[in-house]
């Protein structure tokens, strides 16, 4: 064995007695038993007192979707509507003439025959004038035909005179007859003019545009709009519902309307129900009149609408109380 081997294994060793004499110096703990730990009992917590507030907000949390808009009760549908007045028309003169009077601005609650818009009638009353005197001119010429008429009839049965002569008599009397009847109706058109130079209200309404001032020339055709009158007691609410709720939505069914710019709530009825599909939306259209005489409801309002939910009241009603009257015999017998 060569020198470095050795000299390798003699270190070896001393390293090796070395860690067995520090091993054997080590300190150790007495190993001692674990005391028990005695089981707590645990206490029983008692749960919280119900807040009734709270609860009225879950509940109205429940009741209200994400964004605001309440979700319908159980077995009814929510669809989205829109008010429209009753009526709506866009007055247009019946003659042409100057506007001299505008009775009316925006806003302005008018009722029925209430005149809205006066024009110039001096031309009509002129007109007027002219037929009168055309007319009392043809009624003299009848009169005088009238006499000349009689007064030759009574010759031809007398045969004084022939009878070309009478026909002759016979049809002047005639046109003058037709010379009065065609003045009267001058007369008349004439006066028609002159009432329709005064613009009134066709229905109790609301005047929503003025669209003309005094000075303007209204003419008849092109026709010149004068004033926009809607009716708005009933107010209209106008219903979509889709195809797949058509059979749910019948004339006389309740419905509950919500208006989301007023606050207001109120429950009514529909009145019509348009069977006939608009091919953009595949919707139909409900309309349901609402009374409104105070006028606090206007057109254009968007109405969040419940259809239905009186029906399923109706029909969870019955159940209800057929289950309670079969837990009450049931109760008895127990007893007896």
């Amino acid at each position: 064995m060569s020198r470095t081997k050795k000299i390798s294994f003699a270190l070896a060793l001393a390293l090796a007695a070395a860690c067995s004499r520090e091993g054997g110096n080590v300190a150790r703990l007495p190993e001692t038993p674990a005391t028990p730990v005695a089981a707590v009992p645990a206490k029983p917590i008692a749960a919280p007192m119900p807040d009734p507030a709270k609860q009225d907000a879950e509940k109205s949390s429940t009741d209200t979707s994400s964004d605001g808009i309440s979700t319908p009760p159980p077995g009814s549908s929510f669809l989205s509507g829109q008010t429209e007045a009753h009526r709506r028309s866009t007055l247009t003169p019946k003659v042409s003439s100057t506007v001299t009077r505008v009775l009316v601005r925006d806003g302005d609650i008018v009722k029925n025959g209430q005149s809205l818009v006066v024009l110039d009638t001096q031309d009509f009353a002129l007109r007027t004038q002219q037929a009168e005197a055309a007319l009392a001119g043809a009624k003299v010429q009848l009169d005088s035909a009238k006499l000349d008429w009689n007064r030759t009839k009574a010759l031809l049965d007398e045969k004084a005179v022939p009878q070309s002569q009478f026909d002759m008599i016979d049809a002047r009397y005639k046109g003058a007859q037709a010379g009065v009847a065609q003045a009267e109706t001058a007369v008349a058109m004439g006066r028609k003019a002159l009432r329709d130079a005064t613009i009134h209200a066709p229905f109790n309404g609301i005047i929503v545009k003025r669209l003309v001032n005094e000075g303007e020339y209204a003419s008849v055709m092109p026709a010149t709009p004068l004033v926009i009158v809607e009716e708005v007691d009933p107010l209209d609410l106008r219903i979509q519902i889709p195809s797949t709720d058509l059979s749910k939505a019948k004339i006389g069914d309740s419905i509950r309307v919500r208006f989301p710019a007023t606050g207001q709530t109120l429950d009514a009825r529909l009145t019509r129900v348009v069977a006939a599909m608009d091919p953009r939306t595949r919707t139909f259209s409900a309309i349901a009149e609402l009374p409104n005489h105070d006028h606090a409801l206007r057109s254009g309002l968007y109405a969040e609408v419940s259809l239905g939910a009186n029906k399923a009241a109706d029909s969870a009603s019955p159940r209800t109380a057929k289950i309670a009257t079969k837990k009450v015999p049931a109760a008895r017998a127990s007893k007896d």
